[in-house]
């Protein structure tokens, strides 16, 4: 593919082709330096955004392609795959999808413009597109650039064919597979990828009486030989190789931690709800332990956890002992939950 890398790429998509043409006519009629792209289907532009995720600058998107998917269905796929493309989205029937493109506006989408498009309308819109997009695109690429860093330190291993990452969390499981004092065993645990209202949770163990019954969560991050800054209030600060970043796309593990906390707890609180247990009672009710695992080189002695969840501690991997769960989880309110609630929890908790 030969594309001039100093023209801005817009594309079109309707499958309508004389409303192609005659988008792309004015657009060439009014500005310059730029290469018009055509797509008639949904699936014609995701398998070119999916090969091409950096060639789009700006995309004139129909929302209503007669049959099978709309624009706004595949929106969120378009973002996730290029994430810098700015979308003006395009509709003759705004009645109908008007408060949807409401909702998107700010978020996903850059601008609207309702059918039929005058000349005048098409072209200001386009032109507020693209002045904007040379500021958006340096943000993004900072951030990209932060990202491939900080994935490059989780995913970098070439001798075992997978992420470090991944091996850092495989030695995890392995450690409390073997902790069969501690922790429940199968069938429960552990488990990984579970989903959690929404929230994926990379590890979920149980603790197994006598222990006071507590989930434990162990979302394990890999940043070796690393120095990691900041608060619950701050993004993450990562010192590695003598290069400082802030990771702004990952979610400070304070605040990451938090929430997995709360949709757990409300998972937890629907169950028991749900089958009429009505015990006000504390004692009786389940709490969550949570373990944000590091490597043993990670360190994160400069992170200000004053803030953090009394239910959260960071740990190193070398620390994750039958001895430390016992002890942290004893540290908290004692309970007195009885089996059929904990299988309860157990055979509904992860559904």
């Amino acid at each position: 593919m030969s594309l001039d890398i100093n023209k801005k790429i817009i594309a079109l998509t309707d499958d309508d082709a004389n409303i192609r043409s005659a988008l792309e006519r004015t657009i060439l009629r009014n500005f310059q330096d730029i290469e018009v792209k055509q797509f008639s289907t949904t699936i014609e532009l995701k398998k070119f955004i999916l090969n091409n995720p950096d060639i789009i600058d700006l995309l004139i998107l129909d929302i209503h392609f007669g049959i099978g998917e709309t624009g706004l269905d595949i929106l969120p796929y378009i973002k996730q795959t290029a994430p810098t493309i700015q979308i003006i989205l395009l509709t003759a029937m705004e009645r109908i999808y008007g408060q949807s493109v409401t909702n998107l506006a700010g978020d996903m989408i850059f601008d609207f413009i309702s059918k039929p498009v005058t000349e005048t309308e098409l072209v200001i819109k386009i032109k507020k597109a693209l002045n904007s997009i040379d500021a958006v695109g340096d943000k993004m690429k900072n951030l990209q650039s932060q990202n491939t860093i900080l994935s490059s330190m989780l995913d970098h291993d070439k001798q075992f064919q997978q992420g470090a990452g991944r091996m850092f969390e495989s030695e995890i499981l392995h450690k409390l597979t073997k902790m069969t004092n501690v922790i429940m065993q199968e069938p429960y645990a552990p488990k990984q990828n579970v989903i959690v209202n929404g929230q994926e949770i990379d590890i979920i163990a149980f603790t197994t009486p006598p222990l006071p019954f507590a989930i434990l969560l162990f979302e394990t991050k890999y940043f070796p030989n690393s120095k990691l800054m900041g608060s619950t209030n701050e993004s993450l600060k990562i010192i590695t190789n003598n290069t400082e970043m802030i990771s702004e796309k990952r979610r400070n593990i304070f605040e990451q931690s938090d929430n997995q906390f709360k949709q757990v707890s409300k998972k937890i609180e629907k169950i028991l709800k749900d089958s009429n247990f009505n015990d006000k009672n504390d004692k009786f009710r389940p709490f969550i332990q949570t373990f944000v695992v590091f490597t043993d080189s990670t360190d994160f002695s400069e992170l200000n956890t004053s803030n953090a969840n009394k239910y959260v501690k960071l740990i190193k991997a070398k620390d994750l002992t039958s001895d430390f769960i016992i002890k942290n989880v004893f540290s908290l309110p004692k309970r007195d939950v009885s089996q059929n609630i904990k299988n309860l929890i157990l055979d509904n908790l992860t559904k």
